[in-house]
């Protein structure tokens, strides 16, 4: 009788004292000790002091403001998690995000990021020297070969454009840039009139501006690539339509009976630039300096095949007629541009024209009274398991081909076309950044990798360790009082010390030795 009374006893006390330390949170769980203290400085060169600055639970994010996708995602799913806030939770919850690109993101860089994004909360930086041992207490690799690859010139031949037909029938094109493509745009943007026709063989120049080349062949149109190893002008030996115009962005036309050498360089600061020179010697040279939504469309449409209709007003270009489909004259409906959330992941009606909308990543053409729902999303999963061992998609192209590795996975050391699963607590930052939640002990409690989670459900795991230290207005009703943990271990304790039934030798043998309560820590 007396071992029940033991037993019951303490099994009172712990479940008293462990009620409320179930776990039940959506992120990764963690164990870790508390982290150091640290000094940085901010987006607005004002020096912040972890301990002194920060107060009650802490969300910290390790970004990179070159960073083009993942980064900007997690801060816009941050502003959501602040916004789901009420305004008590919000005075015991602290922001901030910390630079693993200290070199680059300097507070300048870090205001600007921002302001772009329309957040307030620290964004701390310095030297790396100051960074590395803050990367090291949060089991941080920044590896700089990962950031390097991550952080590229917006790439054209990644955006997609999807065009959804009056039937709801919809097909997905990347955008492809072909000498003829090259030549149409950068003639039209310096106003140049081009006289081309179709054949079998592709498209075939007869004149710009009006001066067409001779009936008699005495000179042709000739078109010239740039050999960036040369730094020369050479002639293209294939047709304009068979050019890549990613692998040569710069072009020259000139009559065939000039010299070459006085075509002049193209502008190396442009994303792709054309000359032409004229009989007389005199040449006009044109530059893109940035892709928009217009020659993206442009691009894709023309490689897919798709007939596509595109005028000029006063307000810049629209899209009047798609594969045939012309929008009615009286409005019912008109083709709208839509854009790419990569942070929400869903579609949103453009509020600006085609012409206004600067490197997209993802754009789609539909009916104004199309189901936004229904449009589909423009990134798709890879089926060819030998793509990133199965746990990735490719991005980018040539050298800068890399795999963007599912959570959990990350590079082979050096080897960025590989996805391999990471299996200890050291997180590789690159494309899978790292968020923490950390209780007001400053110890690390919750992660969450990547962009791919969800505001609610982060706001959760915040939520939860706020009720657990009695924060953010929460009111602890599963801790019991002081009063009663007291008056527990006090009963506790009377009954360890009450004499105990000895066992005799042989019941002892049969009923596997002596039994005991645990001792209460």
């Amino acid at each position: 009788m007396n071992i029940r009374r033991h037993i019951l006893v303490t099994l009172v006390c712990t479940l008293l004292l462990t009620t409320s330390a179930a776990s039940a949170y959506k992120g990764s769980k963690l164990a870790r000790g508390p982290v150091e203290d640290f000094t940085l400085t901010t987006q607005d060169n004002a020096t912040y002091n972890f301990d002194a600055d920060s107060e009650g639970v802490t969300v910290i994010a390790f970004i990179f403001t070159r960073c083009p996708d993942v980064c900007p995602a997690i801060t816009q799913l941050l502003k959501g998690v602040e916004g789901e806030l009420s305004e008590r939770e919000s005075e015991d919850v602290t922001f901030i995000s910390i630079t693993v690109d200290p070199e680059y993101d300097t507070p300048e860089r870090l205001a600007e990021f921002t302001a772009l994004h329309g957040v307030e909360w620290p964004h701390l930086t310095g030297t790396v020297e100051e960074m590395e041992p803050i990367w090291e207490n949060f089991g941080l690799v920044v590896q700089q070969n990962v950031i390097e690859a991550h952080v590229m010139d917006y790439q054209p031949a990644e955006t997609s454009v999807t065009i959804v037909n009056t039937s709801g029938n919809a097909s997905n094109h990347m955008v492809e840039f072909s000498g003829w493509t090259l030549t149409e745009l950068l003639a039209e943007q310096a106003n140049i009139s081009v006289n081309a026709s179709l054949s079998t063989y592709g498209h075939m120049i007869h004149g710009f501006d009006g001066v067409d080349s001779p009936s008699d062949w005495s000179w042709y149109w000739e078109l010239n690539t740039w050999n960036q190893s040369a730094l020369t002008w050479e002639m293209a030996n294939v047709g304009v339509d068979n050019i890549d115009g990613f692998e040569n962005s710069s072009l020259a036309w000139m009559p065939s009976t000039s010299n070459r050498s006085d075509l002049p360089a193209p502008n190396a600061t442009a994303d792709a630039s054309m000359s032409v020179m004229w009989p007389n010697g005199t040449t006009v040279q044109s530059n893109l300096s940035t892709v928009n939504a217009y020659h993206a469309t442009k691009g894709a449409l023309y490689a897919a095949d798709v007939n596509v209709s595109i005028e000029m007003s006063t307000y810049g270009h629209y899209l009047t007629s798609l594969n045939n489909e012309t929008a009615p004259s009286t409005y019912e409906w008109w083709w709208n541009l839509y854009l790419w959330n990569g942070a929400t992941e869903t579609w949103e009606t453009s509020d600006y024209g085609m012409d206004e909308v600067l490197e997209p990543s993802h754009i789609a053409w539909a009916p104004s009274n199309v189901n936004i729902s229904e449009i589909p999303a423009p990134v798709q999963n890879q089926s060819d398991t030998s793509v990133c061992n199965g746990h990735g998609w490719l991005m980018g192209s040539g050298d800068s081909m890399h795999c963007m590795c599912d959570a959990g996975y990350g590079w082979d050391e050096d080897d960025r076309l590989s996805c391999i699963s990471e299996t200890t607590e050291e997180y590789t930052v690159g494309h899978s950044t790292i968020t923490y939640i950390l209780n007001p002990d400053r110890e690390p409690t919750v992660a969450w990798t990547g962009d791919r989670w969800l505001v609610e459900d982060f706001t959760a795991d915040l939520r939860e360790i706020l009720d657990r230290e009695n924060l953010g207005g929460f009111s602890d009703e599963n801790t019991p009082s002081l009063s009663l943990l007291l008056t527990t271990l006090s009963v506790a304790s009377a009954v360890i010390v009450l004499p105990r039934r000895e066992v005799k030798g042989d019941e002892n043998e049969g009923k596997g030795g002596k039994m005991e309560a645990p001792p209460l820590n």
